[in-house]
């Protein structure tokens, strides 16, 4: 086995062992990300065949997904061993060009987005989710929580960007009739954090990646999450209740890796993507009022 050097908790086989599980010698594997809770690796075999190799760690739940999912959108996969609480699998490299990578305009850049959100809705199974929003008994239990952390955390001065008034006001907005409304009307499972980098062009069809922490949520918090990537402003698309819910995400994944995943580590980049989240939410507010 292969441990990370910062990171003891990853491990990955090493190249006999992978010989071994794919039938063909390992040629050359470089690292292409890692963090705290996910290394990936490229793999290249000596017959041809290129893989990333990912390691991680919960909260996440890919394997899973990727066992329970079936859809065209998805890459070929195999999932293997689980050691202690760290799981690996092998998924098929694509060379295609990314979303943003072709010449398009905004008008063709938010078609594409919209055709994606609709794919993902289409993918069958019994799907996992990291977190679910799809009730208003959900999302209160997942607001509760993350008020509740979020205020322990401005009181350890560990996020010093929010202050207690900004607490109360989204304490408001997630009671708010329109969010309430628009939790009930269609949710599903949707990627939670898609990107451009993600999605794939090929002859085919899309192909998308990184599905870590998919979540229970209204449909178009994905084309939130794509069209702000592709820097195209999504207030003309999608309405001001699901933009901020689309904030929530991001709003709770800052304070579960600062207070649950990470409470010793330095958490300004938790800090940041915490008050930039609760900034939009209350900017949706005053968006509302008008």
């Amino acid at each position: 086995m292969q441990t990370h050097p910062s990171m003891p908790r990853l491990v990955m086989c090493d190249d006999a062992e992978l010989a071994k599980v794919v039938g063909a010698e390992v040629a050359n594997r470089t690292t292409i990300h890692a963090w705290p809770l996910s290394w990936v690796q490229r793999l290249e075999f000596a017959d041809g065949r290129t893989f990333a190799y990912k390691s991680q760690l919960p909260p996440t739940v890919e394997p899973e997904f990727y066992e329970a999912a079936t859809s065209p959108l998805l890459l070929g996969h195999r999932v293997l061993d689980r050691y202690a609480d760290c799981s690996t699998m092998l998924i098929d490299w694509l060379d295609a060009p990314g979303l943003s990578d072709l010449p398009q305009t905004e008008v063709q850049l938010v078609r594409r987005a919209r055709e994606v959100v609709a794919q993902i809705g289409e993918i069958a199974g019994d799907l996992p989710a990291y977190l679910d929003l799809g009730t208003t008994q959900a999302w209160s239990s997942a607001t509760g929580g993350t008020l509740q952390k979020l205020h322990q955390l401005v009181a350890d001065g560990r996020f010093p960007s929010t202050d207690l008034r900004m607490l109360e006001e989204l304490a408001e907005w997630v009671v708010s009739p329109p969010v309430l409304d628009k939790l009930s009307e269609s949710p599903r499972v949707v990627h939670g954090d898609l990107r451009a980098d993600q999605i794939f062009v090929t002859d085919a069809g899309y192909r998308i990646v990184d599905w870590q922490r998919p979540v229970i949520a209204p449909p178009e918090v994905d084309l939130v999450s794509l069209l702000t990537d592709l820097e195209i402003d999504p207030r003309p698309h999608v309405d001001a209740s699901t933009r901020g819910i689309e904030r929530f995400v991001l709003l709770h994944w800052a304070v579960v890796a600062q207070y649950d995943l990470f409470p010793t580590l330095d958490g300004s980049l938790f800090d940041e993507w915490s008050s930039s989240a609760i900034r939009a939410i209350l900017d949706l507010k005053e968006e509302q009022r008008r």
